[in-house]
C-alpha cells in the first residue's frame, strides 16, 4: 500500500530563550515558556541577541496525530539555518547544520504523541527557515 503522507510544517509558533533561562534541559516539555518570546516565524528570530548570549536557544512543541495500524518513521528536515546550529528533539540531540546543506535525519525514535519538544541552538547569524516534520511509510523509509 503506497499512502502518501502530508508534511507538518515547523516554520510557525516558535518561542525564543531568554539567554539566562538556557540549560542542559535543552528546551524541556516542562519548562515554563511563558516569560519566552514568542515567534510567528521562525525566520524572525532575534539575531541581535547573539553578539551578547553567544547561542539562541529558539524552541518549538508540537503533538503528533495518532495514526492507528499504519507504520511510519518520522523524517525532520531543516532547509536553512546557519552553519552549526544544533537541533535537539525531546533533548536527543539529532544533527548539526553543515555549511549550505540541508539537514534531514530520521527523529522517529526520539518523538511520542504528545508534548515533543524541537530545540535549535543558534550561534552564528543566518537565515532559518523551511522546517517540516515527513511522515513515511516504513516500507519507503
Amino acid at each position: 500500500m503506497n499512502t502518501n503522507f502530508t508534511p507538518i510544517p515547523l516554520d510557525n509558533d516558535w518561542r525564543c530563550f531568554p539567554p539566562e533561562d538556557a540549560d542542559a534541559a535543552f528546551g524541556g516539555s516542562l519548562l515554563d515558556e511563558s516569560a519566552w518570546d514568542a515567534l510567528a516565524q521562525i525566520a524572525d528570530w532575534p539575531r541581535h541577541l547573539l553578539p551578547g548570549a553567544g547561542t539562541v536557544h529558539l524552541r518549538r512543541t508540537l503533538d503528533l496525530e495518532p495514526i492507528g495500524e499504519v507504520c511510519l518513521r518520522y523524517r525532520l528536515r531543516l532547509e536553512r539555518a546557519p552553519a552549526g546550529t544544533s537541533v535537539y528533539v525531546n533533548g536527543w540531540h539529532v544533527g548539526a547544520l553543515q555549511a549550505d546543506a540541508a539537514l534531514d535525519v530520521d527523529v522517529t525514535d526520539a518523538l511520542t504523541l504528545e508534548g515533543n519538544v524541537i530545540l535549535l541552538k543558534v550561534t552564528r547569524r543566518g537565515a532559518i527557515g523551511g522546517m517540516s516534520l515527513l511522515p513515511v511509510p516504513c516500507a519507503d523509509a
